[in-house]
């Protein structure tokens, strides 16, 4: 939890408070939006409590240390006054976002916890004077730690980022279809693998999806003869490409399996490595899903 105090009359009587379980994603007309449940607590303010003020705006600026201030919010316009018996209520943020700035900080995360600050600011009318000031926080910003697996199932899920696909992949309604199906349930567990930042493991799911793929039509595992089974009625040049291709893509999963570590001959998986492979995979699917 953090907590960061605005002066009002020179003391610092309103509270404002984050705690990281209380950040979510949200959706607004297709774009992502991140949700955050603030806590605020107004004091009376002045030297004997005697001052009187209204909170009437509030508005602020998220910022990370890997891309300093990538997004802004203003709430909209509010009457908050303060009460001499503490509490705190709840003041709802919405902070628009688009794709783009979400695939940045994604990028600038790495698969580990997602860290924010927050630098807020207020505006109060009063009785006294001045009638209007500007309210900042004296005590730093606030900070929110959340952690990779809350990060991924909470904010990224709700966005679909990771259900994005770069290609349409469709199922038939058929046995094929269902085994497709199934198989793809290991990609979408790859994606959160990626978002993670478990690289080694993306790879590893991926090449489960094509086994599982395999062993259902009948096939030890995969590999040529199941992938040129796919393509039994196109034309003979077409069919060695397109087998080659899904090959080459099958046998780049195999990296995933491997022991990380940079001391070893084996090569390391990073980000980039299993973000290609979830790509080609997608589109492999896409594929191979629309010629059945």
């Amino acid at each position: 939890m953090s907590e960061v105090w605005l002066n009002v009359g020179g003391r610092g009587v309103i509270t404002a408070r984050l705690e990281s379980d209380k950040v979510y994603g949200r959706t607004r007309a297709g774009q992502p939006v991140l949700y955050i449940a603030l806590g605020l607590q107004l004091l009376p303010a002045g030297d004997q409590r005697q001052l009187n003020y209204t909170l009437i705006r509030l508005s602020g600026k998220v910022q990370t240390q890997a891309l300093g201030e990538f997004a802004s919010f203003e709430v909209e316009p509010l009457a908050l006054v303060p009460n001499a018996q503490p509490f705190f209520r709840q003041q709802d943020i919405f902070i628009l976002l688009d794709r783009e700035r979400v695939e940045h900080f994604e990028v600038a995360r790495a698969g580990n916890d997602a860290r924010l600050q927050i630098d807020l600011t207020g505006l109060v009318s009063s009785q006294g004077e001045p009638k209007f000031e500007v309210v900042r926080s004296q005590s730093g910003q606030l900070d929110a730690i959340v952690p990779r697996s809350r990060w991924v199932d909470n904010v990224l899920s709700p966005w679909n980022v990771l259900k994005t696909k770069v290609i349409e992949v469709t199922f038939s309604d058929d046995a094929a279809g269902e085994n497709f199906r199934k198989a793809y349930a290991s990609v979408e567990q790859a994606e959160k693998h990626l978002a993670s930042g478990e690289y080694k493991q993306t790879l590893t799911s991926l090449r489960i999806a094509f086994e599982g793929l395999a062993k259902d039509c009948g096939f030890p595992s995969a590999g040529k003869d199941y992938f040129d089974s796919l393509f039994v009625s196109v034309h003979p040049d077409k069919k060695e490409k397109a087998r080659e291709a899904l090959n080459a893509i099958y046998k780049f999963m195999h990296l995933g399996p491997h022991q990380q570590t940079s001391a070893s001959s084996e090569p390391v998986i990073n980000r980039q490595d299993a973000r290609f492979a979830l790509i080609l995979a997608q589109a492999a699917f896409g594929y191979i899903t629309t010629s059945k």
